[in-house]
Parts: structure tokens; sequence; C-alpha cells
């Protein structure tokens, strides 16, 4: 994840961690992310292959706004971040 620093601001929004790396950057253990996901409390997951998913480092980040502000992601999809 330390290339993100590199990259220019709207590339790195785009950018699509895996499963393992998105927990991660959320702070959260997998198996918890998986659990987020299928209550759809989450951002939606990008398809990778038929196996794999990913998120979105900008989805992330706009998830990690709204919990700070305390608001619930279905509450916060589609309001632009200030």
């Amino acid at each position: 994840m330390s290339t993100l620093g590199s990259l220019p601001p709207d590339i790195a929004r785009r950018r699509v961690l895996g499963t393992k790396d998105a927990a991660a950057f959320l702070g959260l253990p997998i198996r918890t992310l998986r659990w987020m996901r299928q209550r759809g409390t989450l951002p939606e997951a990008v398809k990778l292959s038929d196996r794999k998913i990913g998120f979105r480092v900008g989805d992330l980040s706009d998830f990690l706004d709204c919990r700070e502000a305390g608001r619930e992601w279905k509450d916060c999809r589609g309001t632009p971040t200030i």
C-alpha cells in the first residue's frame, strides 16, 4: 500500500484492494469484513474473478468518513464527501 502516496489522487481512489488488504485498511479482521459484506453494510465489492473480490480505496475511505461522522453506510451512499 506504500505506492498509494505516489499515485495521482483520482487514480489512488480507484485502486482495488483484495479482501485481506481491505480488512487491514479498515482495521478489521477478515472475518468481520466478510460478515459486514453479507449484511450489506460495506461499499459494493468489485468482482475480480470467479472467486476473488476487491474494494476500491476511495469507497473504503468514504466508508470510514461516514462511520466517523456517526452515520450508517446506507445513509452515506452517493453523498459527496467534503
